[in-house]
This record gives structure tokens, C-alpha cells and sequence, in this order.
């Protein structure tokens, strides 16, 4: 069996929470864990292999998962150069497996009982074996916020309709004999099985995503799929599911949420006796309620008189909304794609495959960081052309090489790199390295030329 993990959305509904560099499914929401790392942890098989579909920007952010999950042996990476939706995801995904492989396919923003997926996925199995299309389903009433699928008495799936409007509600709720449950965007079913219903189907898709995965370049556990632009954009809800005739269901008995808004994440949280979440930083709340916050870790926010709010107050950008216009929020952050689009992209606090830095300060010709390296990685062998750099090491013993020199810096030590030097910076230790960086000059991060690099980037 292969483990497809699904992790290529941005998290527009979560903004400014989640950026489209560092989006929700990475962001550590439930103390030192991430839904990525939760999904991880609930598939947990001795003997399946893992295939994680994600954007190639995200790459060293799921490796890192995986890696801290001990999966990297038995993962392998499939690398979208554009987000095309599930369709093309679902279909790559099946032309890297054996033909008979059977896939379980787990997005990355889902909450839900271990135990019930795994009392799901037993029944899904022999299914899969007899070329079914198995979707996991969550015995509710219809809702427009989710993919509908129609059942008889019997449970045999007799409709599928993805987020049905307020008019086909009203019909389906005129026919008591029915059965409705929410699509999960879980699902089970053997690679040859898909493709046969694709080729059924979405002939163009299925063509075009073969050309694609033809042309992809090969790495050892890594596919990256090149040439996604092209690709016609789609999911597989709309593409595939609401017409073929093979599917069936696994009812999903056990708590299941999609964490996709403000109002979920909420839900998936603990309240006080007010229901108000504070989900960072500090809380003093009079006359208020129902209201969901997040600061950062040591600023405090008083909220008075104000109910079904929320209040996201991030370095870089602050969010007051009420609940009834988060609706609204897919729409702004649009806006801002246009006007502020760094605002949409990154955090002040930005991620690398070696830890992180965070921007303190920052001025036309100087800017001040502080860098946090993971233990036993490096950055690049560098050189800048417009700035020249000063770091002081804060915490941790860095390892620095200077042109010719190879330097270890103490905590409470500094060195200066002159502009157009060759450069390194390392953690060669089991601790934490911190390091205060100011730099001079035109402080762009397009100044880099990278000489040698770990990671592999250009």
C-alpha cells in the first residue's frame, strides 16, 4: 500500500496564519505539531511507502517532516512546479505507483480520530482489490461547504454533488429515503483502477498529466514534474467523481474536522469558560465572547465587549474580523496578492532547509536579522556584491569558513565579511546556533551567488 499525502495548498483562509511559502498544513497550530506531522503520525504503517504531493517551495518543509517522523527511507516526493488541484495531483500520483499498488490518499488539514481512519481503512481494502473507487464519508446533512455524496438505505452511493447550492439542498433534503454524507477527501483505490476511470472520464487530463510525468526530472526519491503550467486545472470531486459509476463508501465513524478556516481551527481548540480561544500570547477579555486570538508569544491583547471575532495579530500584519464576513477572506487576500503581495507570500519570520531568520529591522542601506541554524546544517558557500555582513554569534559556537579559513565563533564573539568575500555559515553541534546579522550595502536577497549548496537551489 502507498500513503499518497496531499499538502499543496496555500491556505488563503488562514491568512495571516498561513502564507503561501509557509502554509497551514507547516505551521506548528497544536503546540510542537503541524497537521503535516499529525497526518504523518495517524498513517504510521511498518510496511506502506509513502509518495507526498506538494509544491516544489514546499519541498524541504515536508522533508523535514518526514525526516523528524524517521519516513524518509520509505518516502518519495513528487514536486508540482504550479498548483493544478487534486485531479492532476491524484494522477501523477498514480502513474509513479506499480499498477496494482493500492493508494490511501490523506490531505495534510484534517483533525481526526487514528483509530476510526484505521477501522475505515481496513473496510476500504478488499474493496480497492476489486477496482472500487472507496471515499471515505462523514454522515452529515447536506452543507455547501463540502462535497455531498448521496447514498440509498443500503449505503450504495447514488450521487455525488461537490458543494451543492442552497436550491439542490432543498431537493435532497424532499427525499427522506436518502442517506448524506460529506465528502473527507480521504479515498482508497489500486493505481490501475483510477487511471482506467480517468482514461474513461478525463482522457485530455490523463494525456496531458503522462506527457508531464514523462518529461518530470528523476532524483533518487524525488520527481520533479516540470511543464505543470500547461496543465488544465481541476479536482478530482468535480473531474471524476461526480461521474463515474464505480464508486462506493466507507462511512468514517470517529471525530473528523477540516481544519480550513478560522472558525475550525477554533473548534479544534480549547476554549475558556467564556468560549475564547487564545491560541498565542496572552488574553484579557471583559464582557467578550466566542472570539478566537492569536498573538505573538509575550503581547498581550484585551478584548472588550466583542463577540464572534477574530483577531490574528502577526508582526507583519493584523486581521479583525467577524466571524460572518470570513467568507470574505479568500477575496482580500487576492487584493493583496496585487498590492502587497510579499505580505501574502512570507512571514517575517521566513524558513530555510538550514532553520530560519527573522528580520528586526530593516532600512534602504542596512538591515538586521537574526538567523537561527538547525544543528549539523549549513547555509551555501556565498558571496554578495552589494553588502558586506557582520555576525554576532548570541547563542551556540558557529562554524565559519572565510575564504581560505575555516573559524569557529563563540557566543559573545563576532566577524566581519567584507563585500565580494566567499563564505559559510554552519552548525557543526548539537545545540541551537543564533546568530545577529547586519548587513550593509543593498540588503536584497537576490544578492546571493551561491557556489555550493546542500539543498541544491539555484
Amino acid at each position: 500500500m502507498v500513503h499518497v499525502v496531499l499538502s499543496g495548498g496555500s491556505g488563503k483562509r488562514l491568512w495571516p496564519l498561513s502564507r503561501s511559502a509557509f502554509p497551514k498544513q507547516f505551521l506548528k497550530l497544536y503546540q510542537e505539531e503541524s497537521l503535516f506531522g499529525l497526518t504523518l503520525k495517524r498513517l504510521q504503517d511498518p510496511k506502506a511507502r509513502f509518495l507526498v504531493v506538494c509544491n516544489q517551495a514546499h519541498y524541504f518543509h515536508a522533508l523535514e517532516e518526514v525526516s523528524g517522523a524517521h519516513l524518509e527511507a520509505r518516502t518519495q516526493f513528487i514536486l508540482e512546479t504550479a498548483p493544478k488541484n487534486t485531479m492532476n495531483a491524484l494522477i501523477l500520483a498514480s502513474l509513479a505507483c506499480a499498477p496494482e499498488e493500492i493508494l490511501c490518499i490523506s490531505p495534510t488539514d484534517h483533525l481526526m480520530d487514528s483509530q476510526a481512519f484505521q477501522c475505515a481503512l481496513e473496510q476500504a481494502l478488499p474493496l480497492a482489490q476489486q477496482n472500487k473507487m472507496v471515499l471515505f464519508g462523514i454522515a452529515s446533512p447536506p452543507s455547501s461547504e463540502y462535497g455531498l455524496i448521496e447514498c440509498d438505505r443500503s449505503l450504495q452511493i447514488v450521487g455525488f454533488v461537490e458543494k451543492p447550492t442552497l436550491a439542490q439542498i432543498a431537493q435532497l433534503q424532499a427525499k427522506p429515503e436518502r442517506e448524506f454524507f460529506i465528502n473527507s477527501g480521504m479515498f482508497v483505490f489500486k493505481a490501475r483502477a483510477f487511471l482506467q476511470e480517468c482514461a474513461l472520464h478525463v482522457p485530455a487530463m490523463l494525456q496531458a498529466c503522462q506527457e508531464v510525468y514523462a518529461q518530470a526530472k528523476r532524483l533518487p526519491n524525488l520527481l520533479k514534474c516540470d511543464g505543470m503550467e500547461g496543465l488544465t486545472e481541476g479536482s478530482v470531486d468535480v473531474c471524476l467523481w461526480q461521474k463515474s459509476q464505480n464508486l462506493v463508501l466507507v462511512p468514517f465513524k470517529g471525530m473528523w474536522r477540516d481544519v480550513g478556516h478560522f472558525l475550525s481551527l477554533k473548534q479544534s481548540l480549547r476554549a475558556d469558560s467564556n468560549k475564547n480561544v487564545c491560541h498565542q500570547g496572552m488574553l484579557e477579555s471583559h464582557h467578550a465572547s466566542h472570539n478566537y486570538v492569536f498573538s505573538a508569544q509575550n503581547k498581550l491583547v484585551c478584548l472588550l465587549g466583542v463577540q464572534e471575532c477574530v483577531v490574528v495579530d502577526s508582526k507583519d500584519a493584523l486581521l479583525i474580523a467577524q466571524y460572518s464576513h470570513l467568507d470574505a477572506l479568500k477575496d482580500v487576500v487576492g487584493k493583496l496578492q496585487q498590492d502587497h503581495p510579499e505580505l501574502v507570500k512570507t512571514h517575517a519570520l521566513e524558513y530555510r532547509p538550514w532553520g530560519s531568520f527573522e528580520v528586526l529591522l530593516e532600512h534602504p542601506t542596512f538591515k538586521v536579522k537574526l538567523l537561527e541554524i538547525t544543528p549539523h546544517k549549513r547555509l551555501s558557500l556565498q558571496r554578495h556584491q552589494h553588502r558586506s555582513e557582520h555576525w554576532v554569534v548570541v547563542q551556540g559556537v558557529a562554524s565559519v569558513v572565510l575564504e581560505e579559513r575555516n573559524l569557529e565563533v563563540h557566543a559573545n564573539e563576532s566577524i566581519f565579511i567584507k563585500q565580494g568575500q566567499v563564505h559559510r555559515l554552519g552548525n557543526a553541534t548539537e545545540m541551537p546556533l543564533k546568530i545577529l546579522e547586519v548587513q550593509c550595502g543593498v540588503c536584497d536577497e537576490g544578492d546571493i551567488e551561491r557556489l555550493e549548496d546542500d539543498y541544491k537551489r539555484p
